[in-house]
């Protein structure tokens, strides 16, 4: 399978078709105010500039992509690792020594950002332990220190092995 830097238009084009694939197998997220967040990643390795990007949840579905939103409810400002820790690896503990250590920058409605009725975060669960790692061993999360074992993190997103599933394919397409 065909890897890409996160966040490079490659990454995002195939991070969509597998969201698309994935879609019937997720629950719906649960019923909440729409949120439009608009994100700023620095430190880029494949860019001199930071990127923007973008989450929407306006349609009922979680839209990501690069670019960003006119009059967004919340801007969030982060590096390159620290976003990819998120959405990559799912290490909600890591995420959280980011927000408290200042490397991750908060504008706008922050109670939109945090509800977990959002849709951007709708669940906080232990991986399974009954799947298996694939080859390579990339099914936990990933940071700079490497892969942790699947079932050692708490991970973002929809409780079950579907959602599981999809965190896994993201992270083999991912450099």
């Amino acid at each position: 399978m065909a890897k890409y830097p996160f966040l490079s238009g490659p990454w995002v084009a195939e991070a969509r078709r597998i969201y698309a694939e994935a879609a019937s197998a997720l629950p719906a997220p649960p019923a909440a105010p729409p949120v439009r967040v608009n994100l700023v990643v620095t430190e880029v390795p494949f860019s001199e500039r930071p990127l923007d990007a973008h989450l929407d949840t306006t349609t009922g579905a979680l839209s990501v992509d690069t670019g960003h939103l006119p009059e967004p409810d919340v801007t969030v400002s982060m590096d390159y690792a620290t976003a990819r820790t998120l959405f990559v690896g799912g290490d909600v503990q890591g995420v959280m020594q980011a927000f408290l250590a200042g490397r991750i920058k908060v504008d706008g409605d922050l109670s939109k950002l945090l509800d977990p009725r959002s849709g951007i975060w709708p669940a906080s669960t232990p991986a399974p332990d009954a799947v298996a790692a694939p080859a390579g061993g990339r099914a936990g999360a990933t940071d700079a220190a490497g892969p942790a074992p699947a079932s050692s993190q708490p991970r973002l997103g929809f409780p079950g092995p579907a959602a599981f599933q999809l965190a896994t394919r993201l992270q083999e397409i991912t450099e």
